[in-house]
């Protein structure tokens, strides 16, 4: 047993690291197996707890508590500066266990006297009154009482560190710290209102990211909209200057030497650019960074406080002083798109509702023949053991919800013709559209759905009694000139319906609930023979201040120019092609 412990020792000694940190997990196999310096570490680790040296130790007296002998992480104790050396860690573990003073928990993690301390200790208010300590021990405490220190890790969430945990510079509640006097003479020199605004943005830019935490979601966001504003990023300019080249540089030069964002030199022409924050932030709010980000509301959150935090800081440091009007007015943006993105998200799943798809399954509208309940395909799937929930509208169910529908709230004329008239289809329109008010459902109308709830109970559940949604016709300007042939359409633009038509759709109480004065749709809308007006389809929900710019064109790639080359021909790059049979080479430079 002996030889064999010796061996265990000895191989735990000439282990790699990999080993040592497999072996600090392990609880010694015998009371025998001791360190090979076991002497000297329980004379150092005795001393830590010795009556001489712990009443005057701050530290550890603030560890174990003083007089009240709580235990103490092995693991703090071993960062000690003459306790790193010896390794491993279940060695020296073992090694303190044979220790007569000193008393080790059964999990091998904490340790502590056998017998409390006794006396006076520097956690005393007046133990420096009476007692003179050596020089470079323990100094008095400014606050009584002492606090202890924790002897378990901190648990973060999952998937969260320490520096993530760390301010960041982006939350909500984030003021920008005073500017020092000589920090106010640097900025007024890099942003003096003579320089071109391209210079100052540039610097701005970088020092904007030296002043944050850019923690990954942070950086996604920041950089497409560094992106989408016509900002480019490529590689640090000055890659190989050394750290004393960079302390006698001024701020401004350290910024541009380090920066990664340029803007381009064809975007200093103001005859095909502009300078547009409030615009930017619309279209990379509502457009851009929901279609590729989604409405997820940490996304959401995280966007918005990005732009609004490099908002903030362009105006809290004079930047740009003469588009301080567009600032303020993207801050706003930034507010609005918090509060709407989640809702836009919300009202694009509940609607059109269980009315207007009843109406489109009974007058041969988008959901007609969507029921799968009655699929043969779907009896097979069943009865082959998987379950398959139904999707679509019965046609009975259908049909009850909405002649309740038009008998509630029709006209006496549209009631009379519900039972002796089939109804048509006059028009179907796709267009956009702006809510402009909602009517929740009043008493009558809820006590004469209960009503009727009562007498079809047997059939299906419980109606939801309907409201009115209020909308006109509003186009978005998403597609003018930019992707449209000029043959078909000579004026840039397609066709569209009356301006500010406005229609009554029936809504459902749930679904009006989500929506919201100013949500933007994108739908079908079928007009009926008997003036009912048909929510049939909604493609897409889109928030109040939705803006679409053609900047969205080069977010993945810039479009290239294509020509067509006359294969095997040795002059081909010279020769634009004339597209006949052979031109099948191309150069997309």
């Amino acid at each position: 047993m002996a030889t064999t412990d010796t061996k265990q020792v000895t191989d735990a000694l000439t282990a790699g690291d990999a080993t040592n940190d497999v072996a600090s997990t392990m609880p010694p196999q015998s009371d025998d197996v001791d360190h090979p310096e076991g002497d000297v570490i329980r004379r150092q680790v005795e001393f830590y707890f010795s009556n001489e040296n712990l009443p005057t130790d701050l530290h550890l007296l603030q560890c174990c508590n003083g007089r009240e002998n709580s235990p103490v992480s092995i693991s703090r104790i071993c960062g000690f500066k003459k306790m790193r050396s010896y390794k491993p860690k279940n060695l020296v573990v073992a090694a303190l266990r044979k220790s007569a003073f000193l008393e080790v928990s059964a999990d091998s993690k904490t340790i502590k006297r056998k017998i409390p301390l006794q006396g006076p200790c520097a956690l005393d208010p007046n133990f420096f009154d009476d007692i003179k300590v050596p020089s470079g021990r323990a100094r008095k405490p400014a606050v009584y009482p002492v606090p202890q220190l924790p002897q378990k890790k901190t648990e973060y969430p999952a998937g969260m560190s320490k520096n993530m945990l760390k301010p960041t510079g982006f939350e909500s509640t984030y003021v920008e710290p005073p500017v020092t006097p000589k920090e106010a003479t640097e900025e007024a020199a890099m942003y003096d209102p003579d320089k071109d605004f391209v210079d100052r943005i540039e610097v701005a830019i970088q020092r904007f990211k030296q002043k944050r935490r850019m923690h990954q979601d942070y950086a996604l966001v920041f950089n497409k909209l560094m992106r989408f504003g016509g900002v480019e990023s490529g590689p640090r300019m000055y890659q190989g200057l050394s750290q004393q080249e960079i302390k006698e540089m001024d701020a401004e030069e350290i910024a541009r030497a380090t920066a990664v964002h340029h803007v381009p030199f064809e975007c200093g022409d103001e005859k095909y650019w502009v300078v547009d924050f409030d615009g930017v932030a619309r279209a990379f709010l509502s457009s851009w960074h929901p279609t590729n980000q989604g409405y997820a509301p940490e996304k959401i959150k995280n966007a918005s406080q990005v732009l609004r935090s490099f908002y903030n800081y362009l105006r809290y440091h004079s930047v740009c002083p003469e588009y301080d009007e567009q600032l303020q007015a993207a801050l706003k943006t930034c507010d609005i798109a918090e509060k709407e993105l989640a809702r836009v998200s919300a009202a694009g799943l509940a609607l059109p509702g269980d009315f207007n798809k009843s109406a489109s399954v009974v007058i041969g509208g988008t959901y007609a023949g969507t029921f799968t309940g009655n699929k043969s395909r779907v009896e097979e799937v069943k009865a082959a053991g998987i379950e398959m929930g139904e999707t679509g509208v019965r046609d009975e169910e259908a049909r009850i919800k909405f002649m309740t529908g038009v008998t509630v709230m029709g006209s006496d004329e549209q009631c009379v013709l519900l039972g002796s008239h089939t109804f048509k289809i006059l028009e179907r329109i796709s267009t956009g559209l702006e809510v402009v008010h909602i009517e929740l459902p009043t008493e009558e109308t809820k006590s004469l759905y209960e009503a009727q709830s009562k007498m079809v109970a047997h059939k299906l559940s419980q109606l939801q009694p309907l409201g009115r949604l209020i909308c006109k016709t509003w186009h978005a300007d998403d597609c003018d000139e930019w992707d449209l042939p000029k043959d078909k359409y000579p004026e840039g633009k397609p066709d569209k319906a009356t301006v500010a038509q406005e229609y009554e759709f029936w809504i459902e109480e749930m679904v009006l609930k989500e929506c919201f004065v100013g949500l933007k749709l994108d739908a079908t809308i079928l007009k009926l023979d008997n003036g009912i007006t048909i929510l049939d389809e909604v493609h897409e929900t889109m928030c109040s201040f939705f803006t679409w710019l053609p900047n969205e064109l080069w977010m993945q790639r810039k479009p290239r120019e294509v020509r067509l080359l006359k294969k095997g021909l040795p002059d081909a790059e010279d020769d634009e092609g004339d597209g006949t049979k052979g031109d099948d080479e191309f150069d997309d430079e």
